[in-house]
């Protein structure tokens, strides 16, 4: 997203921000935020709405149309369909202004995905969900008849979402389940497996934490990954959340991607020392 279109984001999601947060006090539960689940929920109708409709998109994007009139036209076409605080979210969302159209739907599909990490956030299951995204995206990349049947454009969203729950219900958090189905439900997402990945680095983003994909050759137990983790946090100066994966063919037994920028050779050469310390 360009300038115009990133602000605006910024400011839908400090409203989405005020919707879904729990009051400091409460107790972490399942049902800790009712509202993250409602609003991620009206999020996802509405972007796909503006999907479908590009007469309802270039109205609520007009830039010729004062900010009040296009927040009077989200009260008239959702003020009974959704919930206030979702309410709240696509008026600010509106009022903002849009580097194009589409941006508004991709925008409130982000905050939808925000507003349903916030929810783990408030049953104390980020972490967990988080981790069972990294996995299946690396479960699809290891199968590459499954990730093909997730992403074929003549295949109807439906059995993909029922392919998903198939595979994850009963193995997965019910939050992990309904983001891997968003993921695969829409083609135009692009790679699943990289959207998977990015989803579990914006739930470690809610915790302050950078995600560092480390593949590694050989098995690491409980003390080596702690002591890894610890060297990579010093390292980069911040704290970062491990996903470990098992890849026996990494030359030199250790590989590091921190984002999407893959570590060079002088810091490979320092984590495969600091590796090597961990086994003396």
């Amino acid at each position: 997203m360009e300038g115009a279109s990133r602000q605006s984001l910024a400011a839908a999601r400090s409203v989405l921000d005020q919707v879904t947060a729990v009051p400091i006090g409460t107790v972490t539960s399942p049902a800790a935020s009712p509202d993250a689940r409602r609003v991620a929920d009206d999020l996802g109708a509405v972007a796909a709405l503006i999907g479908r409709e590009p007469t309802v998109r270039r109205a609520l994007t007009d830039p010729g149309a004062p900010p009040q009139s296009r927040v009077g036209l989200v009260g008239r076409l959702f003020g009974t369909q959704i919930g206030q605080g979702s309410l709240a979210v696509v008026s600010a969302a509106v009022a903002g202004r849009w580097s194009r159209p589409v941006d508004l739907r991709l925008a409130l599909e982000e905050l939808a995905v925000e507003a349903t990490l916030a929810e783990a956030e408030a049953a104390d299951v980020l972490d967990e969900v988080e981790d069972e995204l990294f996995r299946f995206g690396r479960i699809l990349g290891q199968n590459p008849q499954l990730s093909l049947a997730l992403t074929d454009p003549a295949a109807p969203a439906s059995a993909k979402v029922a392919l998903v729950d198939r595979l994850l219900a009963g193995r997965a958090h019910p939050v992990t389940v309904r983001l891997a189905q968003q993921t695969t439900a829409d083609p135009s997402q692009g790679d699943i497996e990289r959207r998977l990945e990015s989803l579990s680095r914006l739930a470690a983003a809610r915790r302050g934490r950078v995600v560092a994909v480390v593949r590694t050759a050989t098995v690491l137990d409980d003390d080596q990954t702690a002591r890894l983790k610890a060297a990579i946090s010093r390292f980069f100066g911040r704290q970062i959340q491990l996903q470990i994966d098992l890849d026996p063919s990494v030359l030199g037994g250790l590989s590091v991607r921190v984002g999407d920028e893959v570590v060079d050779g002088t810091v490979l050469r320092r984590l495969a020392a600091a590796r090597r310390g961990l086994t003396r």
